[in-house]
């Protein structure tokens, strides 16, 4: 690869490259009401998205990580999820799935669909043993206005851009909900995929509904217009 045309692509994995979402393979393990009890205090403003995160992760504390993995991986992947991600690297991207889930997971997604770099959360294990807590990168306290959720993903943007020595007229930013607004928005071309609501598709430049293959469609006259993405 030419290093004056490597190109950024960041991509949400939960409900994005994932059928599903890796909060819900946690509920699915015994923990449906309390995740509903956190989310009812963030809701009510008496704990900031962080710390939703966190009392999450407690709520694995003393868990083999067998039985989160297990459950995790009966989430489908999107239809051509690993044929895009190909189609993404052949055109000089280097491609990072940004996500407020855990690296040991994400890690395993990215790993069947060729991604080359993951940015999550740390949740940390022993022994095969999950204890319960998580290292953060936040980066909310960089950015004006943010969520303050575990992952800022527009501190991820900058933080790769800056890695890898790509200007923001070569980045994509791919995602459903909206803890991915920030870097959709911000990004040079921002894909609201298979959008979780309104705002979202409000903060991007193309929204496609629908799989891999009609994503692809849709961004290969964009990609590979110079004066559009150079």
């Amino acid at each position: 690869m030419c290093e004056n045309f490597k190109r950024l692509a960041l991509i949400d994995m939960d409900g994005t490259l994932l059928n599903g979402r890796s909060l819900n393979a946690i509920a699915n393990l015994g923990f449906k009401d309390h995740i509903s009890k956190i989310y009812e205090e963030y809701r009510a403003g008496k704990i900031w998205a962080y710390e939703v995160s966190l009392k999450i992760a407690s709520l694995l504390k003393n868990m083999p990580l067998e039985n989160l993995v297990s459950a995790f991986d009966e989430i489908p992947l999107v239809n051509g999820a690993k044929e895009f991600v190909e189609w993404l690297k052949s055109n000089n991207f280097i491609v990072i799935a940004v996500s407020d889930s855990y690296t040991i997971l994400v890690e395993r997604v990215a790993k069947k669909v060729g991604i080359d770099e993951v940015y999550a959360n740390t949740l940390h294990v022993e022994n095969g043993v999950i204890t319960g807590r998580l290292t953060m990168p936040l980066g909310w306290q960089l950015v004006k206005g943010c969520m303050r959720k575990s992952v800022c993903k527009l501190n991820a943007l900058f933080k790769f851009m800056t890695k890898y020595n790509v200007p923001i007229g070569r980045t994509l930013a791919i995602g459903d909900s909206n803890i991915d607004i920030c870097m959709i928005k911000y990004a040079k071309l921002g894909v609201a995929f298979n959008p979780k609501n309104y705002e979202v598709a409000q903060a991007a430049d193309i929204v496609v509904k629908g799989d891999f293959y009609k994503l692809k469609k849709t961004l290969e006259p964009l990609i590979n217009n110079p004066e559009m993405f150079p």
